[in-house]
């Protein structure tokens, strides 16, 4: 069964937050078999700022598997993978599977509600239908007047089919 913990446990965030998480079967899709879906949010009081950039962090932490471009969905956004200390900005034509992944994207609103999130629509390779997904994300988001940051959420135990619900705070 799908689960998640904070790190550190005692964090809290009030602005920004990692949101519904779900795994399901991509089908007629060889190369990428799993789609995941991942949201940024913030509560409804912030339905009319617009953050300069919002970007989602996500680290896979199960051996062997990778994110990849959904490949039906165009993602949108910057995509950059982790290179031995840095970000590098990969281009639209070249983006590469990798085990952590920023996308970046630039003067975004992210409210709560059911149309008004940001989703995030990503390919998973490697992964089993049977195996279970680890990993970590979070999300920051920059402002004019005031930078915010959310929660670490690990998640384990993560099976197809499975989602995490909410504000995962």
């Amino acid at each position: 069964m799908a689960k998640y913990t904070k790190e550190p446990p005692d964090c809290r965030s009030e602005i920004l937050f990692v949101g519904t998480t779900g795994l399901r079967p991509l089908a007629n899709s060889p190369d990428v078999p799993v789609e995941m879906y991942i949201d940024i949010l913030a509560p409804e009081s912030y339905m009319s700022v617009y953050f300069e950039q919002v970007s989602l962090y996500i680290e896979v932490l199960t051996e062997g598997v990778k994110i990849a471009p959904h490949p039906t969905i165009n993602p949108t956004g910057e995509w950059s993978i982790w290179d031995g200390g840095q970000w590098v900005v990969t281009s639209p034509m070249s983006r590469p599977p990798t085990d952590r992944l920023r996308l970046r994207h630039y003067d975004k609103r992210v409210t709560s509600g059911s149309t008004n999130g940001k989703t995030h629509w990503l390919g998973v390779t490697g992964l089993p239908s049977t195996g279970t997904l680890e990993m970590r994300a979070y999300c920051d988001a920059i402002n004019a007047v005031a930078d915010t940051r959310s929660c670490r959420i690990h998640m384990d135990d993560f099976h197809v089919g499975q989602q995490l619900s909410g504000f995962l705070d």
